[in-house]
């Protein structure tokens, strides 16, 4: 109990209860209340009785990083295959070919996806892949400034500051035009000699395609260009490896994976041929067996449980395979014409987005193109007057950047299952809220 208190002391908490403060006090709870001496059967009639108190059916205006997203029941299929599902980390090639072959096709899609060289067998989620990102910059180059920009939400901000605190990296903002996209100027005028890493973000933190990401590489000196995209936008916007990008990170969860609650997720990370000895995690390569027939192995192991400690660029204990697999099988099944096809439609939805809530009286904050999350100005809460009408949506910006001049700014998202009906429904709602 003295090392518990110890840590939480080390964190600026005091109670193990302190590690929920995100969770709104109205519906945290210290207990479910189940009772005690119950045996199994009552146990799961109890929890299902719980679970029926959840809102089903509701439309979901809801994103800004998980995202509701078709996907076709041939990739649950096949994610649950036992062969796949209780599949383990593959030490043993020679008993492991499915599961090798898997991340191997994982790997060379996401490399086409990104238009970069090559891609790991993946991180836990985007934003600690982000953290990873701007590790490997250190060992790149060894230089201690990473540039950020301003529109990045605080979570992903705590993650990249609790993965570059034992290197003491200094994290610079840098601002995001009146327009929504990079302030050229003003990140020019912060890149150095001692300047790491520059990150872009596209879609950035307020949902805009940022056509500026394209001039960083003339600007960005000797630091390396860290891009963390949306993966579906890849359908549609030039991918990362085509303006220059170094490492190139996303949160997956939108490739075949269900929100469930905001859990598991699923790192991609990217990188250049020339960076793969500073890259973290695993690889997994295409060889031949004693006979001659192709095999896969793990061709570069540079986790700390693999290699020597003091040699080891990551210490993550496990890695995201059966995610890749579903991430494998949406683009395998969705093929370049589907994945173009979702996000045209996600462009097509967000443009009638505005186009209804600008004639309900609600203007969108940029004119800028924006892909899933679209900003508007909205100086007051509609959240709870929208769930009393079975519609999830109007997330205030000051809860994912509490450090912002843009404090009546307040996000709706749509996906390509976000139809004209849908979104009409949003804009009546809002007109009688």
């Amino acid at each position: 109990m003295d090392e518990l208190l110890s840590m939480l002391n080390f964190m600026g908490m005091k109670e193990p209860e302190d590690l929920f403060s995100d969770v709104p006090g109205s519906v945290r709870k210290r207990s479910i209340g189940i009772g005690s001496g119950l045996d199994e059967h009552q146990v799961v009639e109890r929890a299902l009785e719980l679970g029926r108190k959840n809102s089903i059916g509701m439309l979901n205006f809801l994103g800004n990083g998980i995202y509701d997203r078709i996907i076709p029941e041939a990739v649950n299929y096949i994610l649950s295959k036992p062969e796949f599902l209780d599949s383990y980390t593959p030490y043993q090639p020679e008993i492991s070919q499915g599961m090798l072959q898997s991340l191997f096709e994982y790997q060379s899609l996401i490399s086409d996806l990104m238009a970069m060289d090559v891609t790991n067998a993946s991180m836990y989620d985007g934003y600690s892949a982000l953290g990873e990102a701007a590790r490997m910059a250190y060992r790149i180059n060894g230089k201690k400034k990473i540039l950020i920009p301003d529109s990045t939400y605080d979570s992903k901000l705590s993650v990249l500051k609790n993965y570059v605190w034992g290197l003491n990296m200094e994290i610079i903002r840098y601002k995001i035009g009146n327009d929504g996209m990079i302030d050229l100027d003003d990140l020019s005028s912060k890149i150095d000699d001692e300047t790491s890493a520059v990150v872009v973000e596209n879609p950035n933190g307020y949902g805009i395609l940022d056509k500026n990401v394209f001039a960083v590489k003339d600007i960005k000196k000797d630091a390396a260009l860290i891009a963390y995209v949306d993966p579906i936008s890849l359908g549609a916007v030039k991918p990362p490896g085509e303006y220059g990008a170094d490492i190139a990170v996303a949160e997956g969860q939108q490739l075949g994976i269900p929100m469930n609650f905001g859990g598991p997720l699923l790192g991609i990370m990217s990188f250049k041929m020339d960076h793969i000895r500073r890259s973290p995690g695993r690889i997994i390569g295409e060889s031949v067996d004693s006979n001659g027939r192709r095999a896969y192995v793990m061709t570069l192991q540079t986790r700390e449980q693999h290699i020597r400690r003091a040699k080891a660029t990551s210490n993550i204990c496990s890695n995201q395979a059966l995610l890749t697999l579903a991430a494998s099988a949406y683009l395998s099944i969705m093929g370049s014409s589907g994945l173009k096809k979702v996000a045209l439609l996600t462009i097509k939805h967000s443009r009638m987005l505005k186009e209804k809530l600008s004639a309900a009286g609600i203007k969108p904050y940029f004119d800028t193109e924006s892909f899933s999350d679209v900003m508007f100005r909205l100086n007051r809460e509609v959240m709870e007057g929208l769930a009393s009408r079975g519609i999830l949506g109007g997330l205030k910006l000051t809860s994912l950047i509490k450090d912002t001049s843009l404090r009546d700014a307040t996000f709706f998202t749509v996906t390509e299952k976000n139809d004209a009906e849908k979104i009409e429904k949003l804009a009546k709602a809002l007109e009688v809220i």
